[in-house]
């Protein structure tokens, strides 16, 4: 099976998350079992414009900002060039429209919808045009199997009027072994993930100012984004003594869930909460706001807490239970161990593989 796949950015890029760390893992154990990956993507400075890395064939063309409008050009060059069984448009804020340019067979693999959460993130004018394309997909893709990673995911696709097949696949976590001996900060806090503004990192900064009134508590936000000099004026403002650790290695981003006592995903809206479980399969009890792909992620009151998104009080309080408690810290943690099992890249790509054959046959 050759496949190609058409996503903003590839695992190497600055700015790349949760989507790119899905597309990697999932379709690196697809190319190890004899498929043919090509991902066509933007190129950040520094970058290839064309290279073969860890089984996947390379495409990148554009910036960030442009890259959708190269991507209609791109897939006919690359259709006359190699011989493609199936496309998947890896959605993540504008859909690409593939169906428009190729007759292929098309998945449409949602990260999540914004919908109206973009406002939040952008301004007027470029939140509205994120929001009109996305209205467009069930009109643009009719014919379309569409693979969301959470059941909220797959539901905001209902709700916009997605008649055909949706598949949900998870995201997994890797074997982690006993590679990591760090000790715990009783007292330190984090959030890791892409620093952006839709993301209400501010919420947690001022949850923990209100704490340190109290107590002493320390922040430190790993990830990197566009949104990380406001934070950092915001805290500088408020007081708040905090460590913005920037873009770190895999490793590194282990080893911070393994010392915190804490992690705290407050975003609006997440198509699902990778980092989240990732910091529970450490032992890393977490806090999240109840929001869209979020609550899919934590056993409230059992491997972490949901609380009411934006409400600052009610997120010191849950941050202030864990830090405290060491009976119930140690009781979640262990749950929140438990309850990262269920969740294996090995048996993503699996499914992923089984409905992609199952459509190519069909």
């Amino acid at each position: 099976m050759v496949i190609l796949i058409i996503n903003w950015q590839d695992w190497k890029n600055p700015y790349a998350g949760g989507a790119e760390v899905y597309l990697y893992e999932i379709f690196s154990r697809l190319a190890k079992k004899g498929h043919k990956i090509i991902l066509l993507c933007s190129r950040a400075p520094g970058q290839k414009y064309y290279e073969i890395l860890d089984g996947f064939e390379i495409f990148r063309i554009g910036k960030r900002f442009n890259f959708n409008f190269y991507v209609p050009f791109a897939i006919r060059g690359i259709l006359r060039s190699r011989k493609v069984d199936v496309i998947i448009d890896d959605q993540n804020k504008i859909p690409f429209y593939s169906p428009l340019y190729t007759s292929k067979k098309n998945f449409i693999m949602i990260m999540h919808l914004f919908r109206k959460a973009i406002y939040k993130e952008t301004n007027f004018i470029f939140a509205s045009y994120v929001y009109f394309t996305e209205r467009l997909i069930p009109v643009l893709y009719p014919h379309s199997h569409f693979i969301a990673i959470s059941h909220s995911s797959a539901m905001d696709l209902r709700e916009m009027g997605v008649k055909k097949s949706i598949s949900v696949v998870h995201c997994g976590i890797p074997e982690l072994g006993d590679n990591f001996v760090v000790p715990r900060q009783r007292n330190l806090v984090i959030y890791v993930g892409r620093v952006k503004r839709y993301k209400s990192i501010d919420h947690l900064i001022y949850a923990i100012h209100n704490l340190r009134k109290e107590i002493i508590v320390e922040l430190a936000i790993v990830g990197d984004g566009d949104a990380r000099q406001e934070l950092m004026s915001l805290a500088k403002k408020l007081g708040l003594p905090m460590e913005f650790k920037g873009y770190v290695s895999e490793r590194e981003k282990y080893e911070m869930y393994y010392r915190a006592r804490v992690v705290v995903q407050p975003s609006i809206k997440e198509g699902w909460g990778l980092t989240a479980v990732e910091a529970q399969a450490c032992g890393t009890p977490v806090v999240c706001a109840n929001s869209p792909g979020l609550k899919e992620t934590v056993i409230d009151g059992k491997t972490g807490y949901l609380y009411e998104y934006g409400n600052i009080n009610e997120l010191s309080d849950k941050i202030k239970d864990l830090l405290f408690d060491d009976e119930k810290w140690n009781s979640f943690s262990r749950a929140a161990k438990e309850w990262a099992k269920n969740f294996s890249w090995d048996n993503s790509a699996e499914q992923m593989e089984e409905i992609l054959l199952q459509e190519i046959k069909g």
